[in-house]
């Protein structure tokens, strides 16, 4: 079991990014996905997506980042409810690269290149869903070829610098989490690289940097190189301030960093992003809460861990939770217990000092 969630954590650490790298030559409608979907728009997203199908673009462009948009929203809501629609684009975008592919001679490189990327990217989006379903050899295969094609694709063109995120991404975790799972101890360390190509993504793609540093924030933390993710976490939310996904990493980035003040921070700006968002996902806003009270445990401010541990008690209601929102619950229930044995036993140590 130990063995199979590893998997599940490595290709949902490594396959992720693909819904935040974009190769250099696309039009300006892509990086208006882009940005509404850091932005958990994924509406509006779709809609520019429906436009141009129903204008009849048939590229693998408007598929691909179709995926994107609905891998990425999924994801948020933690739900397979498009997953049906998710699939078929990515069936096109793969059975539309292997037709172009069958008979490349005609295709300037840099064409060859985006054809790889787009079929690599797509694999790798298939090789995340065939975990989540317990498809672990597929999706390792998948996963593995998904590199192959990403590696492929910047040997045709060096510039295609978008690609370099997914490639460091995958050897940074390959490197950390690949080795121990599969007992495959030769496996070299390539942590480094994997950082380097990271940074090559965020400082010369044209659309890698706000997922590029999102997915940075992670590796460094993993890293334990604390003071160096700092930067980055300001960044994100400095370029993306209305982003969940964004506040997420800069709020993990303090608490991990034990700066506990500047995770309170970050933690109620996230809060109030969510309560904000009339769709948003409530086990974000359970998990959000829980934090905030653990956090304020740890600082002995044991009243106003109570108080977040008593909301998330008071407004989640058992028989309609999910199974993740059910271990919130749990949690809070533990910090509302201790820290209400806390203020007992401060207000008796204060009642023998009167």
């Amino acid at each position: 079991m130990k063995k199979r969630n590893s998997l599940a954590i490595l290709l949902s650490a490594v396959l992720s990014v693909f819904a935040g790298v974009h190769i250099a030559s696309a039009n300006d409608w892509i990086m208006d996905t882009i940005e509404l979907t850091i932005n958990t728009r994924f509406d509006e997203a779709e809609a520019i997506i429906n436009k141009r199908l129903a204008e009849g673009d048939s590229s693998l462009a408007v598929y691909f980042y179709h995926a994107s948009i609905l891998n990425s929203k999924m994801t948020h809501f933690e739900n397979n409810q498009d997953e049906d629609t998710f699939k078929k684009a990515i069936e096109e975008v793969i059975h539309g690269a292997n037709e172009q592919l069958a008979s490349p001679l005609s295709i300037p490189d840099q064409e060859i290149a985006r054809v790889y990327f787009y079929r690599g990217s797509a694999m790798g989006f298939l090789a995340y869903w065939q975990g989540k379903e317990g498809n672990w050899l597929q999706a390792l295969d998948n996963g593995m070829a998904s590199i192959a094609d990403l590696e492929k694709a910047v040997e045709l063109d060096s510039t295609l610098y978008d690609a370099y995120l997914g490639i460091g991404v995958y050897k940074y975790w390959r490197s950390t989490k690949l080795k121990f799972m599969l007992w495959l101890p030769f496996i070299p360390d390539s942590r480094e690289e994997g950082i380097l190509a990271i940074k090559k993504a965020i400082q010369k793609g044209r659309y890698s940097a706000g997922m590029g540093m999102h997915q940075l924030i992670y590796i460094l933390l993993d890293f334990g190189r604390f003071q160096e993710v700092l930067p980055y976490a300001e960044e994100v939310v400095s370029r993306y301030p209305e982003s969940q996904f964004m506040w997420w990493a800069n709020a993990h980035t303090y608490f991990k960093s034990r700066d506990y003040r500047k995770a309170i921070r970050s933690y109620l700006r996230l809060l109030t992003l969510i309560e904000e968002d009339e769709r948003h996902n409530p086990n974000h806003w359970a998990a959000c809460r829980v934090r905030l009270a653990d956090i304020y445990y740890r600082m002995q401010e044991y009243e106003s861990a109570l108080h977040h541990s008593n909301t998330v008690l008071k407004k989640l209601q058992w028989t309609d939770m999910s199974e993740r929102t059910r271990e919130h619950y749990q949690q809070a229930l533990l910090l509302a217990n201790k820290s209400e044995k806390a203020l007992a036993r401060l207000s008796i140590k204060n009642t023998q000092y009167q």
